[in-house]
């Protein structure tokens, strides 16, 4: 973490993201359509960086996106997909072909890594589950080099990222992020992060944090910038504030199948629109307002 003072933290969208350099490894929060952070996405393909190596939680359109956009060589997950709505279009054509290199992993296996970088630890160690990862990774899974007690381990290097990319629903000045649902892997990615870029919806004050302290999941301590992203979620869901825009992830999906007509779509509404104010607009007031009624928050 850079240490940023508090008063520094609420910055531009733009401004967060200039500590993003082509090659760094890029963890990113949220977990399959809720809480990815696609305002920080969006702006991350605008700025055009390349070589990135993805430590995406279990997610969909973040990772899928910047890969069909050309930003990242590398990714270690646990999958990218869309669920019901079929696989991941971009990640999928990218793995067959090389394109990106995919280190597959587990969910013990990125959580084990991941607590041994917030350790800082070399390693972290993991029950050895029977699956073949040691042989299809070995480098992210080795066999331990003490065994104690009837359960097999494995040891799981230190994941570490530069800079990780995390949504939550909103936080005050100071950099205090609180989150209305599951918070998922969020917690551990920030812990882990070299530095720990938050986009949340709305800014409230100080005092309003205090009041449902429970609700923070990343203290300012963890967190290197806010940006205030209304929508930033979108088209996934922000919870308790906006669901996930089925309409619009089902058109991503079917422009993803090509490669023509997803370059189609990022000129539309991540390259063209320029700043996520435009890109509100292209997806329309209307539908917005839609996504957000009945959403309770807690």
């Amino acid at each position: 973490m850079s240490g940023t003072k508090a008063a520094d933290k609420v910055m531009s969208l733009d401004a967060a993201l200039s500590v993003v350099k082509d090659g760094m490894t890029v963890g990113i929060g949220g977990w399959i359509f809720s809480g990815q952070p696609m305002a920080l996405v969006r702006g991350l393909i605008r700025k055009g960086v390349r070589d990135l190596h993805l430590v995406p939680a279990p997610g969909s359109v973040a990772p899928d996106m910047l890969i069909g956009a050309g930003c990242a060589a590398k990714t270690a997950c646990v999958f990218i997909s869309f669920e019901h709505l079929g696989l991941a279009p971009n990640f999928r054509r990218a793995a067959q072909s090389g394109a990106v290199e995919v280190l597959e992993m587990d969910g013990p296996g990125i959580a084990g890594g991941l607590r041994a970088g917030a350790c800082d630890l070399p390693y972290m160690l993991i029950p050895d589950l029977g699956t073949d990862l040691p042989k299809v990774n070995p480098a992210g899974y080795r066999k331990a080099r003490i065994q104690e007690g009837g359960r097999k381990l494995l040891e799981v290097p230190a994941i570490k990222p530069d800079v990780v990319l995390l949504h939550g629903q909103q936080a005050d000045e100071e950099g205090n992020v609180q989150y209305f649902g599951p918070s998922f892997f969020d917690i551990l990615l920030a812990q882990a992060a070299r530095h720990v870029i938050c986009s949340v919806d709305r800014i409230v004050p100080a005092s309003t944090v205090r009041q449902d302290a429970r609700l923070t999941k990343i203290p300012a301590a963890l967190v290197d910038a806010v940006v205030v992203a209304p929508f930033g979620a979108h088209p996934g869901a922000s919870p308790g504030l906006y669901g996930q825009d089925e309409a619009h992830l089902k058109a991503y999906v079917a422009a993803s199948r090509d490669a023509a007509a997803f370059g189609a779509y990022l000129k539309d509404y991540v390259l063209e629109a320029g700043a996520e104010g435009a890109y509100h607009e292209r997806i329309g007031a209307c539908t917005l307002a839609a996504l957000s009624a009945g959403v309770a928050a807690p």
